[in-house]
């Protein structure tokens, strides 16, 4: 039994403000699946994040093993998972509420994408992230930090893209997978301290001058919370090779679309930017969001999304560090290493970064 609209419209109106705003852009078929595929992310997000002693989380690595089978299951082309047991043994632990909640899951998901081998691998490898932040989380290096931001989000971007009807999926899949990422770096950088408190810090320990831990930021030392703040800040010029991307890659989506997914990516893009114009100490004591105001600022400056008709050329160099996570996609993006000299003659506009 699927999850009715109005509850997923519901779960996107309270914990997805940014995006319920954006929401308001798309037809309304986009906007009810769109919706319906927010609202199994975050009860996916919620199984981890809600599972706060030692019985609860082997209870959520129980129901995410459950549901990495049944993805599975589903295709063929995927492998089980090396941590998970096999599915009727799996299913026999399970009680019966979270049976029905596997079993809501898959079904709110076969819905959505039935048996779209990339959109199940998309979702296989966002539940196995989950199943990470289990367990404390402390991640060594730049390539580790992408590969987290890919599972959380990036996977999102190529679920959203199959959703909201993109073209020339082997090529528009890349910028989808970019634009996801730049917005869980976003994400990261607005909420270390959040994270802390679980134990979790996805800023790179290679960008510090000195290894920091969860419990020193979430405590308040000041050493590890003045060398994560820098982090953040380097984080947050990251992600904008990751939304320049995205913004070129709205062009493969239906003009209405486009402007909504434009919308979402400016809104999200400006938590950064208010970020960058705190000064620690405000950071520290506040979750950043961008107010009403702000928002319809950004949607008028999203307007020309309307007009970024021109096909695109990948970064090859944002996927380098992900060649292993995103091979079973098949991409056959367009690079600039093999189209400089056709971008060059065609003039492409760049990502306009638009002062707020």
């Amino acid at each position: 039994m699927t999850t009715e609209a109005a509850t997923s419209q519901a779960t996107l109106r309270q914990h997805g403000k940014s995006f319920h705003w954006a929401g308001f852009f798309l037809p309304r078929q986009q906007l009810d699946d769109g919706a319906q595929l927010y609202h199994v992310c975050r009860q996916v997000d919620d199984i981890a994040d809600n599972a706060t002693t030692m019985t609860e989380r082997q209870r959520a690595r129980r129901v995410l093993s459950c549901l990495q089978h049944k993805l599975c299951a589903r295709s063929p082309a995927q492998q089980p998972f090396p941590t998970a047991s096999n599915t009727a043994d799996t299913d026999a632990r399970l009680t019966e509420t979270e049976q029905l909640l596997v079993d809501s899951l898959e079904s709110d998901i076969v819905a959505l994408f039935g048996h779209d081998s990339r959109c199940l691998q998309a979702m296989h490898d966002l539940v196995a992230t989950m199943v990470m932040d289990l367990s404390p989380v402390l991640l060594e290096d730049e390539p580790a930090l992408l590969g987290y931001a890919y599972g959380a989000a990036g996977t999102v971007g190529v679920m959203m893209c199959q959703l909201m009807g993109a073209r020339e999926p082997n090529h528009s899949l890349a910028f989808a997978i970019d634009l996801g990422m730049a917005m869980q770096m976003t994400n990261i950088a607005r909420d270390v301290l959040e994270d802390a408190q679980r134990g979790r810090v996805y800023v790179p320990q290679t960008w510090m001058n000195h290894p920091i831990s969860a419990d020193a930021i979430a405590s308040g030392d000041a050493q590890a919370r003045q060398q994560a703040w820098q982090a953040i800040g380097y984080l947050i010029e990251r992600a904008e090779a990751y939304y320049a991307s995205g913004w070129q890659g709205l062009a493969y989506l239906p003009p209405r679309t486009r402007l909504a997914i434009g919308v979402a990516l400016r809104v999200y893009r400006q938590i950064g930017r208010r970020i960058q114009s705190l000064s620690a100490d405000n950071y520290w004591s506040q979750r950043v969001v961008v107010p009403k105001a702000g928002k319809l600022q950004q949607s008028l400056m999203a307007l020309p999304a309307l007009i970024n008709r021109s096909s695109a050329i990948h970064d090859a160099a944002l996927h380098k560090p992900l060649e292993d996570q995103l091979s079973p996609y098949a991409l056959d993006p367009e690079t600039l290493d093999d189209n400089v000299s056709r971008d060059n003659a065609h003039g492409r506009k760049k990502f306009h970064s638009g002062k707020a």
